[in-house]
């Protein structure tokens, strides 16, 4: 793909992610998971112009990388703006799926390393699951004993997304 073919998907991308930022900034989200989803966006998108210009056979596995992160975002926006827990849960049920196709994404790119580098790709992709796995059972542990104090869970839930997130954003910086 040239680099006048990835500018309208690039246009695309980046509408979405200042989309993200007002629509946060107007919901007044917890703008420090926004930022560092942004900080996220921003190098990913990087990845893709880098591919464009030395690696073009690798554009479109990262253009998919960055719509799925975006996906995860937005998601997760959705969630910390949410005034009920069902809107919530289901808001992080979405960014965990969302998080799923990352990472199938991400696993198709360690794939394609070789020897030490591949080893080392899917033992930090494997955490990362092994992260979500957690988010996943908080969520679920929260579905169990939210009895009116939502606010609680949500922020147990949410403690839990954090170090998703954290885990994630090294994967993703090691691997582009």
């Amino acid at each position: 793909m040239s680099t006048t073919t990835i500018e309208d998907p690039m246009k695309h991308a980046r509408r979405r992610i200042d989309g993200l930022q007002a629509f946060a900034h107007d919901a007044a989200a917890d703008s420090s998971r926004i930022r560092r989803h942004v900080d996220a966006l921003h190098r990913e998108e990087a990845s893709v112009l880098a591919a464009a210009r030395t690696a073009p056979d690798e554009v479109e596995e990262k253009l998919g990388q960055l719509r799925t992160r975006l996906a995860v975002a937005e998601n997760s926006l959705f969630a910390d703006v949410a005034d009920e827990w069902t809107t919530f849960a289901d808001a992080v049920e979405d960014e965990l799926r969302s998080w799923d196709i990352y990472l199938e994404r991400l696993q198709a790119t360690a794939a394609a390393k070789a020897g030490n580098a591949r080893e080392r790709a899917e033992a930090a992709i494997a955490d990362v699951r092994t992260e979500r796995i957690a988010v996943y059972d908080r969520l679920e542990q929260a579905r169990a004993d939210v009895n009116g104090a939502w606010h609680e869970q949500r922020n147990h839930v949410s403690a839990a997304r954090d170090e998703l997130e954290r885990k994630a954003d090294e994967l993703s910086a090691n691997l582009n």
